[in-house]
């Protein structure tokens, strides 16, 4: 199967190795029918959600380095901060009558991690921190949750990720109920979406009550399978390495193989394969072959599971 080149891939072909190795090396989004369809049920949250008492949100269920984060980030990359008070900045439906009611400043989607170390206040101590807002880590907690809703107002926060919310597990059932409550009373408050992301367990975590679990619905991540969905993955990774000869791993034994090396997880089948891209220039095959797949030291999870030896840790 011959795979064409994207334009900018095309452009890097004469450039030097250390270039092409660092092309290779930039994050980049994959777009794919799950992702994309996550992504437009997360846009009509935004469109639709502020504003709602109730609006039914997301919990973007997977396994670590299946995509959650790489997900959010394409999100949050359509809506950037932005500041009105900049002329050159201003859409046309911004008039200067505008200024009366609203501040130009806003971000519109705020992401953060739950506090590995659950608890309401660790919950509002790292929002403040997202937004760069100075607080004294002494002050009480009804001090630091009217600073978080002062400042999400303020600066016209729309949605608030928090990305890792299984880490709340780590708190006994009773801390469980109290970040999950105060995470519902914030969007209550701001009648503003939180969109959450997690491991499996995070079903677990929104399950506290059911007035909490009923306002997320979830949406899930899942392994990779082989079917054509996947093929044509694997002909969007390689149609971005920027190699002068072309690569044959866009076939069923290759891509079954690869697909069972990295156990389905998309992170682990694009790492994969840019570090094989990144050992073809190194040798000068200048493509990626199941040669080059096996060759070029790439521990991948599915390697790990079958060749650990938990005596030797």
């Amino acid at each position: 199967m011959s795979i064409e080149l994207t334009p900018e891939t095309k452009d890097m072909l004469n450039k030097s190795d250390e270039e092409r190795i660092e092309y290779i090396n930039k994050e980049y989004w994959i777009d794919y029918p799950i992702a994309q369809n996550i992504l437009d049920k997360m846009e009509d949250i935004y469109k639709y959600g502020y504003g709602q008492i109730r609006y039914i949100s997301a919990l973007l269920v997977g396994s670590s380095n299946n995509g959650k984060t790489s997900l959010l980030k394409q999100f949050i990359k359509k809506h950037p901060p932005y500041d009105y008070n900049i002329e050159g900045e201003r859409p046309e439906w911004v008039t200067d009558e505008f200024f009366d009611k609203y501040t130009g400043i806003g971000r519109p989607v705020i992401y953060i991690i739950s506090p590995t170390e659950p608890s309401e206040t660790r919950l509002y101590s790292t929002i403040l921190e997202q937004l760069n807002v100075p607080y004294k880590s002494r002050d009480t907690l009804d001090s630091k949750a009217k600073l978080v809703e002062y400042y999400l107002r303020t600066l016209n926060v729309r949605v608030l990720i928090i990305d890792e919310i299984h880490n709340i597990l780590n708190g006994s059932p009773a801390k469980q109920k109290q970040i999950m409550s105060a995470i519902r009373d914030l969007s209550s408050k701001l009648t503003m979406p939180v969109i959450l992301s997690g491991v499996k367990e995070a079903l677990r975590a929104i399950n506290t009550e059911d007035q909490i679990s009923s306002r997320y619905r979830p949406q899930y991540l899942t392994k990779w399978k082989m079917d054509k969905n996947y093929v044509s993955l694997l002909a969007t990774i390689v149609g971005k390495l920027p190699l002068k000869e072309q690569s044959t791993i866009v076939n069923k034994d290759d891509a079954s193989e690869i697909l069972e090396l990295c156990n389905g997880y998309i992170g682990e089948i694009v790492n994969l394969i840019k570090a094989a891209a990144i050992y073809s220039i190194k040798n000068g095959s200048e493509r990626v072959t199941i040669k080059e797949i096996r060759e070029c030291g790439f521990n991948t999870l599915g390697n790990v599971h079958k060749t650990m030896n938990l005596k030797d840790i």
